[in-house]
């Protein structure tokens, strides 16, 4: 147990001066939320060019956070303690990135690079600052519908970036919410002001440029045909984005409410905008991508830009599903069988991406290990 949290406490690598492009840290987020037959679910792919190295963590209600990464977090920070419970994927043992709540909220942030990554606020503004390793903390700890995180995102907290130059955590990130209703947000930061797209329309996220410039590119495209030479082929975000897009507007309706066919459904669409291990990194980024590598804890597990992992959050039945890059075939956790008013312990499956390797299948909820001492912040670092 002390070699666990001695693990657990390594933080992400920091790279100062390294730009990184769009492309290669890429990820798409698919809600769908139009069938009646189908279980309102969100899928995900997480695109990088290293394994994060993630932990699912299972988090009880009143666990103490603090909204900042900052080791001696100064006055006007966010303060909070968990309302829900929750179950979410950290990256690199630092901050989560993906994940969903016992009421059936789901959030996750992806990279997003346009724009200033801090919103601006006036010397006499009160709100908190809450910076991005704790968004998706924030939201699953706090709230059971979107309306209620978006009213305290724009309300109560200011968001910022982790600075320190480069880093799997300190990248510039975008915010993806989604409800049991099928209720959805995007939240960027643009030029220093927060945007926020709300409402079920509002599906699919990758990542720049900015939203509203997805939303016209796929105004203009309607009549894509995936039969056709001219249907998005690329792995750009605005390929990816129109890809999706024309995915959940013609999944054929289900027949009745067999959650399983849904989550194939789903993990299609997903692998129709993944990356392939073997692709090559765009010559802008060889340089970062070379210097990543050599610092990675386990650069022999890189397998170049990829679809590392795939994750569903079915948020009708509230069950979260994972599949790593490196397994054949996905793993899952009912949060309705979690008593998180009983929990007492923050719980972790450290590298959740080896669960094959460990010989872990089907359900997960045997295979958490409980943390003991204080949690560090809010953070698993």
């Amino acid at each position: 147990m002390n070699k666990l949290w001695t693990t657990l406490l390594v933080t992400a690598t920091t790279f100062t001066g390294l730009t990184i492009a769009a492309d290669s840290v890429a990820c798409t987020r698919m809600l769908w939320n139009t069938d009646s037959n189908a279980p309102i679910m969100v899928g995900r792919n997480e695109d990088y060019y290293s394994a994060s190295n993630p932990t699912l963590v299972m988090t009880p209600r009143g666990i103490k956070r603090v909204g900042t990464s900052e080791v001696e977090p100064l006055s006007g920070v966010a303060h909070w303690v968990s309302k829900y419970g929750s179950l979410v994927v950290y990256a690199n043992n630092r901050f989560p990135m993906d994940g969903m709540n016992e009421k059936g909220l789901t959030a996750r942030t992806l990279y997003f690079n346009q724009g200033e990554i801090d919103q601006l606020v006036s010397d006499n503004d009160q709100s908190l600052q809450l910076d991005g390793d704790h968004w998706v903390s924030y939201i699953l700890d706090n709230f059971a519908t979107v309306n209620d995180a978006v009213k305290a995102i724009k309300e109560r907290v200011h968001l910022v970036a982790v600075k320190g130059g480069y880093s799997y955590s300190a990248t510039p990130k975008h915010l993806s919410i989604a409800d049991s209703t099928g209720d959805s947000a995007i939240i960027e930061i643009q030029e220093g002001q927060v945007k926020v797209f709300h409402g079920e329309e509002y599906r699919v996220m990758t990542n720049p440029p900015n939203y509203q410039s997805h939303l016209k590119d796929v105004a203009t495209q309607t009549q894509l045909n995936p039969n056709s030479e001219s249907f998005p082929s690329t792995w750009s975000a605005d390929d990816r984005f129109l890809k999706a897009d024309y995915w959940l507007k013609h999944f054929p309706k289900m027949h009745d409410k067999d959650a399983n066919a849904a989550y194939g459904f789903m993990y299609q669409a997903l692998g129709n905008t993944a990356f392939v291990p073997g692709m090559a990194l765009p010559p802008e980024d060889a340089l970062a991508g070379k210097a990543i590598l050599k610092e990675l804890s386990h650069p022999e597990e890189s397998y170049g830009v990829s679809t590392y992992f795939q994750s569903i959050s079915d948020l009708t039945n509230k069950v979260y599903r994972f599949k790593s890059l490196i397994a054949p075939s996905d793993v899952y956790l009912d949060l309705k069988k979690i008593d998180f008013a009983s929990l007492a312990q923050v719980k972790v499956i450290y590298r959740i991406d080896e669960y094959a390797q460990q010989g872990f299948t089907g359900n997960l909820m045997s295979h958490f290990t409980p943390i003991t001492g204080d949690i560090y912040q809010q953070q698993i670092r």
